[in-house]
């Protein structure tokens, strides 16, 4: 089955459109254009990773109208906002609601270029598991939680003590689902920043020799190979009801 991400372009301006349709072109994603915004969501099914790079002055549906509707339909899909047009507000505007970067025509086409890179390396970077949380039950969720869990403690541990044994992992992975834990967890809406403040703070007490900050160990999860076990876990706490 073919999983590439998409990269989506709207633009009303068929110049642009083709010149963006040339700039990004790459074998590592696809790329589908559109003329407007309703086209657009009449094509848009949201089944693979993708980011959408979206002109902001359109006629009928512009981009921050389509921007909302995306958001309303809890849509997921990051945004990178072009427009022709000086305008700070809008810009303020569209990274308030979501946009992950805003270029004003004529936009450097490298820069361009690599915010798509780190947009789709993001999207990829939360893996199936991630993703088919949305349709697991709690109980499921719970389920797959735990069974992550061990993985992300060991690529850790094994970055900072490697005398560390089964059972340390075991006692850690305990705490981590002790039901005080888990009511913090789900109730945080910052989920994943909850979830790295919880394990250093375990790990602090668990007889690993190195005190651990914060800062280390979101720099040992993004460097040791374990980010999608952290984004799958925050995905299943988000699917778990609130006991």
């Amino acid at each position: 089955m073919d999983i590439k991400p998409t990269v989506f372009i709207v633009d009303d301006e068929p110049a642009i459109l083709n010149s963006l349709r040339v700039l990004l072109q790459s074998p590592n994603w696809h790329i589908k254009t559109f003329s407007s915004a309703r086209e657009f969501l009449d094509a848009y099914d949201g089944r693979r990773p993708a980011c959408l790079v979206l002109d902001v002055r359109m006629p009928e549906m512009d981009g921050l109208e389509l921007q909302e509707q995306l958001e309303r339909d809890e849509a997921g899909l990051p945004i990178i906002m072009i427009t022709g047009h000086s305008d700070v507000d809008v810009a303020v505007k569209s990274m308030k609601a979501g946009a992950v970067d805003f270029f004003e025509k004529p936009f450097d086409g490298e820069a361009l270029l690599r915010s798509v890179r780190g947009v789709i390396k993001h999207q990829e970077q939360a893996g199936v598991l991630t993703r088919i949380t949305k349709q697991l039950m709690p109980k499921e969720a719970h389920e797959l939680y735990r069974a992550i869990l061990p993985r992300l403690i060991l690529g850790i541990i094994g970055h900072l003590d490697r005398s560390a044994n089964v059972a340390t992992v075991g006692q850690i992975v305990d705490e981590m689902c002790r039901t005080e834990i888990l009511n913090r967890l789900r109730s945080d809406q910052c989920v994943r920043d909850r979830i790295v403040e919880e394990i250093s703070a375990v790990l602090n007490d668990s007889g690993i020799k190195q005190r651990l900050s914060r800062e280390k160990l979101l720099e040992i999860i993004e460097t040791s190979g374990v980010m999608n076990n952290l984004l799958a876990m925050e995905a299943c706490l988000s699917c778990v009801e609130a006991a």
